[in-house]
Formats: C-alpha cells, sequence, structure tokens
C-alpha cells in the first residue's frame, strides 16, 4: 500500500487544479498540414508552420479533447488551429479547413517500416558522451537496470520532452526515497539534437532538472550514433526539411541489457516507470553468451 498512496494522492491533487490551469493556458493561431488523423486516440499528426517566440516548424501529434474536431479534416487538407498551452499540458481545438488536399498530396502508402526493437529483445548498444564530457556505451550498464529515452533541451511542448523529463525526474525521486527499493537502477536521457545539445549544454539542463549525476545521465553523441539508436528503437526525429520532429519512445531494460519494457507515446507515467524499473532492477544478470549487438 505504501507504494501506490503517494500516486495516488498526487492524482488527486492533480485533478482538483487541471481547471484552474487550463484557465491560464497561453493559445497560438497555426497553420499546418495533417500528415495522419487518429480518431481513436483523439490525434492528429500535424506538419505545423513556425509558431514564432515559441517553436520551430515541426510535424508533431497534436491532442485534441473533443473528437468532433477532425468533421470534415483529412490527411492532406491544410489547416487552421489553435495551439493551447499550461504549464503541463497541451492540446489544439479550433480546426479550420484553409485548403482541401489535391490528390496529388493526399500521403501515399507509407513503406514497409523497420520493425523495431521490442520486449525480450536486447537493448542496442551505442556509443554516446555523457554530460561530463566522458565517453561510455550503452553496454557500460550491464548488472544494472536502465530506463533510457530521447530528448532535446529546446523542446517547448509541455506533452513532449518536457513531460517525460518530469516523469524521470518524479521516478528519481520516488526510488531514492523509497528504501524498500533495489538501489542498481539508472536513468539515461540522450538527445536528439546533438548539434545544440553539448555536454555543456546537457549539463546546465541536468542541473535544472534535479538529475542525480549517480542515477539520471544525459548523453548526446554523433548524429549517426544517435540516430542509428532511435531508428532500432522506434523513434523517428527528422522530417524531410532537416527539422526536428518527433514521437515518444522510453525503453527500459534489465541488467542483462535485455528490454523489460517498450512505452510509446504517451503511455509513460511516473509510477509505470517507476514500477518497471524496480521489477527490471530484480532480475539477476544474464550469464549467457549472446551479446548486446
Amino acid at each position: 500500500m505504501k507504494f501506490f498512496l503517494p500516486w495516488v494522492l498526487a492524482v488527486g491533487i492533480i485533478s482538483q487544479i487541471s481547471d484552474a490551469k487550463d484557465e491560464t493556458a497561453r493559445t497560438f493561431q497555426v497553420l499546418g498540414v495533417v500528415k495522419k488523423l487518429k480518431p481513436e486516440i483523439r490525434t492528429a499528426v500535424i506538419d505545423h508552420e513556425e509558431i514564432p517566440g515559441y517553436m520551430d516548424a515541426m510535424t508533431m501529434s497534436l491532442e485534441v479533447r473533443d473528437i468532433a474536431e477532425f468533421n470534415g479534416i483529412k490527411a492532406g487538407d491544410k489547416i487552421a488551429f489553435r495551439m493551447n498551452v499550461t504549464e503541463d499540458d497541451g492540446w489544439i481545438d479550433q480546426l479550420k479547413l484553409v485548403s482541401a488536399a489535391r490528390t496529388s498530396d493526399e500521403p501515399a502508402a507509407a513503406p514497409s517500416p523497420l520493425i523495431p526493437i521490442a520486449a525480450g529483445e536486447n537493448l542496442p548498444d551505442a556509443e554516446l558522451v555523457d554530460e561530463q564530457g566522458q565517453p561510455f556505451k550503452l553496454s557500460d550498464h550491464q548488472g544494472q537496470a536502465i530506463a533510457v529515452t530521447f530528448i532535446y533541451t529546446r523542446c517547448p511542448f509541455p506533452t513532449f520532452c518536457p513531460r517525460i523529463n518530469t516523469h524521470f525526474r518524479e521516478a528519481q525521486t520516488f526510488l531514492k526515497n523509497d528504501p524498500a527499493a533495489p538501489k542498481n537502477w539508472r536513468l539515461l536521457s540522450i538527445t536528439i539534437d546533438p548539434g545544440h545539445d553539448t555536454p555543456e549544454v546537457l549539463s546546465s539542463f541536468a542541473k535544472t532538472q534535479g538529475a542525480d549525476p549517480s542515477h539520471w545521465k544525459f548523453a548526446t553523441g554523433t548524429l549517426r550514433n544517435i540516430t542509428r539508436l532511435t531508428v532500432q528503437s522506434g523513434l523517428n526525429f527528422w522530417d524531410d526539411r532537416g527539422l526536428i520532429q518527433h514521437n515518444l519512445r522510453t525503453l527500459v531494460a534489465d541488467p542483462s541489457g535485455r528490454v523489460t519494457k517498450v512505452f510509446a507515446e504517451d503511455e509513460l507515467s511516473s509510477k509505470a516507470l517507476s514500477e518497471e524499473l524496480i521489477k527490471a532492477a530484480k532480475k539477476e544478470t544474464c550469464a549467457c553468451s549472446e551479446k548486446i549487438p
């Protein structure tokens, strides 16, 4: 019971203040092209133009609160919409058709995607550099459970990188303060913007996030190494204009380097991350001869 009670209380408090936060939302009028509609999760993938003073042009999965917003909208349409941003949430509304998709604008059938790693497979290895400028490999963490995620320090939208950072920070706090939790766990946030996020930038950012370097590390590396790792992990972060656009992916691996859980999109929470790390950390290191590729 002591594990679940803090999360229940936190959810109750958050639900009480959410309406107040919505009242103070910043709003932006935005133009974009619909790439895909996902009505089952009330989400649209939109390639939007630059939002001056807030965000570069980017392709993002954006949530609506009312599914009726999608009425009369289809993939390929150019739309105008309002983006609403609070301290820890973001959504769009007031979707209006600007110009309908021409047949040539409608998305072509996508090629068969690479199948990313799944639970039960080995965590890919990669050569990276931490926020102290020290090179390391993912395989150096064998013997420890590890959660690996992908962020970039300039990401402003609250339901993307900032929310991932919050989940990691809260999980770090819980695991450090729970005397019954195992000690062999680590958190790793890898930037997808290595041109900007140097070790010096990441070091400063880590401090703002309250990261304990003995448990939570930030990393950069060559674009080639990072891209290889993200593709293997099921995360895409570049569009055809060379601009950052990304989905969300967090992987948890046990001390042998075997993936035990993959959190996609908005599946991650502080509670779920803590639980998965605890379960993973309690697994014994594999004594098999198979190495992490």
